[in-house]
């Protein structure tokens, strides 16, 4: 990890264009500026450990984040990927003042915004409305967790590695996707292993749904993906 001297304006800059602080006044936004510092990340870099205090939280301004849990049996349940943009990551323990329940990798050379707990705190007290905006941010965050167990309990890989599909074909506005990961990170993040994806992947590919090149997908057939994402069987 390397701690940037980033200039204030740009460390502003950062947070204005953040969306989980969209709308934050002027003073606010400088002075979280004022107690964050611009860390880089190399690939495969930890930001955090799961069960490591939590001394701070991250603005991801860009690269790639995998935030994963693992299990006693040593696997591993990926619960989020972050690809820039400004969100946030590692805010839910820092309020709470306990650990880190899950572990943060850089999966890209990524670099954040870092802000300690104590200063956090302090800024907070002066600027109330930087609660709000991490309050709303937390909210969203429980709202996919929600989804996360909902799929991984209701659903079998079918289901969510089509919902997965459409999902992100939704994002790029596009139906050709380029996966942004390994099978493998894919697995872990639907609940399962690399070659039940893989498998799945040829299912839907036999069957005309899916085109699959290397790591582009196409969607042939959005209706009958939409189908198997809401529990059609394959």
């Amino acid at each position: 990890m390397n701690i940037q001297s980033t200039p204030l304006s740009e460390r502003v800059a950062i947070i204005q264009l953040a969306p989980n602080f969209s709308g934050l006044a002027n003073a606010g936004a400088r002075a979280l500026a004022e107690v964050g510092a611009v860390r880089e990340y190399a690939e495969g870099e930890y930001l955090f450990q799961q069960d490591e205090e939590a001394e701070g939280f991250h603005v991801v301004v860009d690269g790639a984040v995998n935030v994963h849990r693992f299990g006693p049996d040593g696997r591993q349940q990926v619960l989020h990927v972050f690809e820039g943009g400004g969100e946030l990551c590692g805010e839910v323990p820092v309020f709470e003042g306990s650990t880190y329940p899950a572990a943060a990798v850089a999966t890209a050379p990524t670099r954040t915004l870092y802000l300690p707990r104590s200063a956090l705190l302090e800024v907070s007290r002066q600027h109330p409305e930087i609660l709000l905006k991490i309050l709303a941010t937390l909210s969203l965050r429980l709202r996919c967790f929600v989804g996360l167990i909902d799929d991984l309990s209701l659903k079998d890989v079918s289901a969510r590695l089509a919902k997965y599909l459409l999902d992100a074909a939704e994002k790029e506005g596009s139906n050709t996707i380029a996966l942004t990961t390994t099978k493998a990170v894919l697995a872990s993040r639907l609940g399962t292993i690399a070659e039940t994806i893989s498998r799945t992947f040829r299912k839907l590919q036999t069957q005309n749904m899916i085109d699959v090149r290397g790591r582009k997908i196409t969607i042939l057939d959005e209706s009958s993906l939409q189908n198997i994402a809401e529990g059609m069987k394959v």
